[in-house]
């Protein structure tokens, strides 16, 4: 039996990547954040995906992601019917914009626990990175002490005697 090979692409460790990419369902998952529109061939979801492959492959300029997936042979991986004028610079800039709007660190946190779901992965440690804490309303002056209102909730960051007060809720 003779098989008949029509082209090679040399997809390196793009089609390995890309499978991880849809076991956690990362292109649904940020749907849901930015709803794909019908004006649009490329989803938010299969837009990040297609960013995720080219930054893996080494390329971060938006105007090469098309260019270099197209000579990876990806395209039929990443969306049956996808072209390269898909995949152009402003349409990523636009799905970059979209998942800013929608305040970049929800998504994150959505794959995150994603990940922790489908590889059930166990979380004995809890890390708080203060650079990502958003702040809302006035600031505090003081916060209560125990003998003025025990039943207070203060999150303090900061040493005992040396810190900002962050939250604080009096039931």
């Amino acid at each position: 039996m003779a098989v008949t090979i029509h082209q090679i692409s040399p997809v390196a460790h793009l089609p390995l990547a890309l499978g991880v990419v849809r076991k956690l369902k990362i292109a649904a998952l940020i749907d849901t954040f930015c709803p794909p529109h019908p004006a649009h061939v490329l989803s938010c979801g299969r837009g990040v995906e297609a960013l995720l492959l080219a930054i893996l492959d080494g390329h971060h300029a938006l105007y090469k992601v098309g260019a270099r997936l197209e000579e990876r042979g990806m395209f039929p991986l990443l969306q049956p019917g996808l072209t390269r004028s898909s995949l152009h610079d402003d349409r990523l800039g636009q799905i970059l914009d979209g998942l800013f709007a929608v305040h970049l660190h929800r998504v994150f946190g959505a794959i995150a626990l994603q990940a922790l779901e489908v590889y059930a992965l166990s979380t004995p440690w809890l890390h708080q990175d203060t650079t990502t804490i958003t702040l809302y309303g006035g600031p505090m002056r003081r916060s209560p002490t125990r003998a003025q209102c025990p039943s207070c909730l203060v999150l303090r960051m900061g040493t005992a005697k040396m810190g900002v007060m962050i939250f604080s809720r009096c039931s």
